[in-house]
């Protein structure tokens, strides 16, 4: 399970992962969960600012992971899939990543 604290630099981080799948310590399954919880973990709170601007690209993550799985994969192969095993296209982590530091205005 990938732990990193909920912070800013922690969401590059991730994200840069994405984009890097070969050289990455986690899934893109474990990054898309990581984000979802940071995502769930300023929900229902005042988020500072800069946390604020980034919960879009963290939600977006969350949801086009649902919706690629969803539409790539059958039910049947759902149930027998790792989906450690899955990635998301690259390009997707590099614009999420563009995003954010767009956000963060980096």
């Amino acid at each position: 399970m990938l732990e990193l604290p909920h912070t800013p630099d922690s969401v590059l981080v991730a994200l840069r992962w994405g984009a890097t799948p070969e050289d990455a310590p986690y899934s893109h399954h474990q990054i898309v969960a990581w984000c979802d919880r940071f995502w769930c973990h300023f929900m229902d709170q005042d988020a500072p600012a800069e946390i604020e601007r980034l919960l879009p690209v963290l939600a977006d993550v969350d949801v086009q992971w649902d919706i690629f799985v969803a539409c790539t994969y059958t039910s049947e192969q759902l149930r027998a899939l790792n989906l450690d095993d899955v990635r998301l296209p690259v390009e997707w982590f590099e614009a999420w990543l563009n995003e954010a530091l767009v956000a963060l205005e980096r």
